[in-house]
């Protein structure tokens, strides 16, 4: 009697022989095995492993996955963002030009093919209240759906939160936090540009280098020149034209719609 077949026998195992072959090849890993099925389906392979260490690498994968979620999460809290914010999906931006429309595409179509083998920037650039916020969070949540870490920062308030880590009761250091920004999956960088001063300036400065050749993506008000205004200024903007595609947005300010004076 096959060992197998033994050991099954004295374990008491009451399901009935249906089929059995010895001596067959594994085409995976070459290795000889005795094929036993049973009246319930039940198969087993004794010599290969084949199978069991292909259903350990899914419950191993799914387990990191679940981490990996868990993280993308926890990183995601510490994001900045308004209640506003908090609603805004592709469907309910409403494109009142061409121009817009073509960017509203343009996100879509870069949060469909998101992924870290090809790493991509935008620089969503344009006239107040043209919805710039509205479609980087909305390639925010596609991303995260996918499983993907993604954090969104107000810069202005980035900067503030920033000096509140100089706070002896703080929960989060400048380090971790810079630490976070480094390493999320897709990086957002909300209102650049606006009223940054010489503190400002060198800490973007320490945040875009962290992130170049990464998945950013930027929202200003402000044109090229005023971008680059200054020399600290040309060495942030060139670091954020690393592999970016440039989105325009201009149209009515959508804040203002239906507001007469």
């Amino acid at each position: 009697m096959n060992p197998f077949e033994n050991l099954a026998k004295k374990a008491g195992f009451k399901n009935k022989l249906v089929k059995k072959e010895y001596g067959l090849k594994c085409d995976k890993c070459g290795r000889t095995y005795d094929y036993f099925e049973f009246d319930t389906g039940y198969v087993v392979k004794d010599g290969c492993d084949c199978e069991m260490i292909e259903l350990a690498k899914q419950k191993k994968e799914a387990n990191e996955k679940r981490i990996k979620s868990s993280k993308a999460n926890s990183i995601f809290k510490k994001s900045i963002i308004n209640d506003d914010l908090a609603n805004c999906t592709f469907e309910n931006y409403n494109a009142t030009n061409d121009e817009l429309a073509k960017a509203k595409a343009l996100c879509e179509r870069y949060a469909n093919n998101f992924s870290l083998d090809n790493k991509q920037s935008l620089l969503l650039q344009g006239s107040f209240g043209t919805g710039k916020s509205h479609l980087s969070m909305s390639i925010v949540k596609k991303v995260r759906e996918q499983g993907h870490s993604a954090l969104y920062m107000n810069v202005p308030q980035l900067i503030s939160t920033i000096k509140g880590t100089y706070n002896k009761d703080t929960n989060l250091t400048e380090q971790e936090l810079n630490r976070i920004i480094s390493e999320v999956d897709l990086m957002v960088f909300d209102d650049f540009g606006i009223n940054m001063n010489e503190f400002a300036t060198g800490k973007m400065f320490e945040l875009i280098e962290s992130r170049v050749g990464k998945h950013n993506i930027y929202t200003t008000n402000l044109n090229a020149q005023e971008l680059s205004k200054n020399k600290d200024a040309q060495r942030i903007f060139s670091r954020m034209m690393s592999n970016i595609t440039l989105l325009k947005m201009n149209g009515d300010d959508f804040r203002m719609r239906g507001i007469n004076f």
